[in-house]
């Protein structure tokens, strides 16, 4: 079978993952690699899932991916760093309480807004809000509502407990569909 026969044929959680993230940004690359389909979205966060039936390993437009004619851009094309080490599970939260915060925060924007502060400045503010604070081994995991959002919007939640994860200095929140990583934020100062 050739490799865009193999892309075609790439339904299910592949399209559907390629789906919302185009649903967020057409343009947005999907990197498959290992059976692994990674995102960066438009809000800073990194959104990844294993799906069966990948399509052909290397980086896509989300868009293409979603129609079923997955582009082959060069692995170049691709600039973000994976999380690195071993995903860590810190703390386990219940699904509801996640799917609250969520609510929350859409009530809050709704009713903020045409209240003096922009509606852009005021979605920033909040996608920076720190939502959740997790102590474990001495170290602080601050979850940025960002996280939240992606997870919900990507439809990840399901009903199991959401683990927040570590691996080295990242953040992340793994639901039953899929996982979400915070920004790779570079060097530490020293």
């Amino acid at each position: 079978m050739d490799r865009l026969t193999v892309a075609a044929t790439a339904t299910g959680d592949a399209a559907a993952f390629a789906a919302r993230v185009a649903r967020l940004d057409p343009d947005a690359l999907v990197l498959v690699r290992e059976g692994r389909l990674w995102a960066a979205l438009p809000i800073g966060v990194l959104a990844v899932r294993d799906a069966a039936g990948a399509p052909p390993e290397g980086v896509h437009r989300a868009g293409d991916l979603a129609a079923g004619t997955p582009s082959d851009m060069p692995a170049a094309a691709w600039r973000g760093r994976l999380p690195q080490g071993r995903w860590t599970a810190v703390e386990t939260v219940p699904a509801a309480t996640i799917a609250d915060l969520d609510r929350k925060a859409a009530a809050a924007l709704r009713e903020r807004r045409g209240q003096g502060v922009g509606d852009r400045r005021l979605r920033d503010a909040m996608l920076d809000h720190v939502a959740l604070r997790v102590e474990h081994g001495g170290e602080e995991s601050a979850v940025e509502f960002r996280l939240v959002a992606a997870l919900c919007r990507m439809g990840f939640l399901g009903e199991d407990p959401v683990r927040v994860l570590r691996a080295g200095r990242r953040v992340g929140l793994a639901a039953t569909f899929g996982s979400v990583w915070d920004r790779d934020r570079g060097l530490p100062l020293l």
